[in-house]
């Protein structure tokens, strides 16, 4: 699929060089213009996946990002004698290249199957929604067309809803949106970046990385000379990496060691239930 993917590309690339003037085609102030004008990304990437870029925008998506409420029994659950169980089968078994990973980064087996549980319940399940789509749909949130569709599709739920914080909150999250777009896309070279799932709110892998963690954080971890986190030894190495230069190590007293995991997640309940996790696996 990649090879055709780059050979796609490639004929593309060739369209442009003979019409230079394609890009120009595009709409005028629209995202996919501004991904080709302002970023500096591959301009036949942009046109190959933003030719009417939107019908990838996706209110559903929008309402879920824009208003969400986090209950504790959320967390909870994962600290079950099921759950706990769950995880130490699973450290058990994979121990050994487990204790490769934690010798190389200083981060405990412990912590990183923590995360792997609750992020994606040990790869179960990583996600069903196109990241292209989310990023879309969250770059283009503050247009009033869409912020209207979302007010009226949230207020039954929510009667108390303020339409002007509901527009503040989406104003900012359309600059991370777009910016995690961006990111994406600059992973084409090794991600079929419109085959892609992973959250709706644009995580994705076994560890739940944003593109912006995958480019920086990410590492191949399984020696194959490619980073693949939907490989568990790939992820492991990427989680421990981020922890690691997020200011990880031994020795930490328990409040340091939330500090650093909220680095990866900006939840006070995520936070403690990955470090009481990771004790009780130990």
């Amino acid at each position: 699929m990649k090879v055709i993917l780059k050979f796609f590309i490639f004929c593309l690339s060739l369209v442009f060089l003979l019409c230079p003037g394609i890009v120009l085609a595009l709409e005028k102030g629209s995202l996919a213009q501004r991904l080709a004008l302002e970023e500096g990304l591959n301009e036949t990437l942009v046109a190959q996946f933003y030719q009417a870029d939107q019908t990838l925008v996706d209110t559903a998506i929008i309402a879920k990002n824009l208003k969400q409420v986090e209950y504790k029994a959320t967390y909870d659950r994962f600290l079950t004698p099921p759950s706990v169980g769950k995880a130490q089968k699973f450290l058990d078994q994979n121990r050994r290249w487990m204790k490769v990973v934690e010798k190389k980064y200083g981060v405990e087996a412990e912590l990183i199957t923590a995360i792997f549980l609750i992020e994606s319940d040990l790869g179960r399940y990583p996600g069903r929604y196109s990241l292209l789509q989310v990023f879309t749909s969250l770059a283009s949130c503050n247009q009033e067309k869409h912020l209207r569709t979302v007010y009226k599709e949230l207020l039954p739920k929510f009667p108390e809803l303020d339409y002007q914080w509901l527009k503040r909150r989406a104003r900012k999250k359309s600059t991370w949106g777009y910016e995690q777009l961006v990111a994406l896309l600059r992973l084409a070279d090794r991600l079929e970046v419109d085959q892609v799932k992973g959250s709706w709110a644009g995580a994705f892998g076994i560890c739940q990385f944003i593109p912006s963690s995958c480019l920086r954080y990410a590492v191949d971890g399984n020696g194959d000379g490619r980073i693949d986190l939907y490989d568990f030894q790939d992820a492991a190495a990427s989680v421990a990496n981020y922890l690691k230069l997020n200011g990880w190590r031994s020795g930490l007293d328990r409040k340091a060691q939330e500090k650093v995991v909220w680095s990866y997640n900006h939840s006070q309940l995520y936070c403690r239930t990955i470090v009481e996790l990771s004790k009780r696996l130990q």
